[in-house]
């Protein structure tokens, strides 16, 4: 797939993203994180916030994956079926998300969203070279950020909310997986075709950079589910 084909934009620091996936008339769609709102932490609407954000994040995931199915027909069966099963997991996420959400008295809608990992992952043109940003970067990182939410959550009297972030953990384990096995058959299999997963890792970090993606703090290594998710921590 030719990137010069399809819907692009151009936000903060000259990047080049593809546009953004449909969203509901009623939802406000931001290309620039300063747009975003930013509730005090630990209030009722900043945990609403907080799962409003969950809820497209995996909305966004399964999208990415669903692209990929569309993308690249001739991808190994194997691969395909990993990506078939992520697409279910990821509908099941957004609803567990929704469903606490509208417990807590939200709505989707109530705030702003941002698909900038659709924009960043959508843009490779390599089936590799996606599930090396999406599967092994972005959900990687989110084993480390759901297991520090949770602890937040209970600090905060939430065990509900907890108990949903600890639900999803073992599935985004199970994502990350498939993508860092296909990776380490390839680096013996096909070394070039890792080199493009490792060139759109790097241009990844460079173009999250670029948008002024910040983490509040630093979230600790959730060690234990990375050696789960095929990652080397020695």
């Amino acid at each position: 797939m030719d990137a010069s084909t399809i819907g692009t934009i151009v936000v903060r620091g000259g990047v080049t993203l593809r546009a953004s996936p449909a969203r509901e008339a009623w939802i406000r769609v931001v290309t620039d994180q300063a747009d975003m709102v930013k509730s005090e932490e630990g209030t009722p609407a900043h945990r609403r916030e907080m799962l409003h954000g969950d809820v497209n994040e995996e909305i966004q995931s399964l999208e990415i994956a669903a692209q990929c199915l569309a993308d690249f027909p001739d991808a190994p069966w194997e691969i395909r079926l990993h990506l078939a099963r992520q697409c279910w997991d990821e509908v099941r996420h957004a609803r567990v998300f929704l469903r606490r959400l509208l417990e807590m008295g939200g709505r989707r809608g109530e705030f702003p969203v941002i698909n900038q990992e659709w924009g960043v992952v959508c843009m490779f043109d390599s089936l590799v070279g996606r599930l090396a940003v999406q599967n092994r970067v972005f959900e990687g990182g989110s084993l480390d950020v759901f297991k520090q939410a949770a602890a937040v959550c209970r600090e905060w009297g939430d065990d509900a909310t907890a108990e949903v972030m600890e639900s999803i953990v073992p599935d985004e384990v199970q994502h990350v997986r498939f993508a860092n096995q296909w990776l380490a058959r390839l680096r013996v299999e096909e070394p070039r075709a890792l080199l493009q997963a490792i060139s759109a890792m790097s241009a990844a970090r460079a173009w999250v950079a670029a948008l002024g993606v910040r983490e509040p703090h630093v979230v600790p290594v959730n060690a234990e589910d990375r050696r789960d998710a095929g990652f080397d921590l020695d």
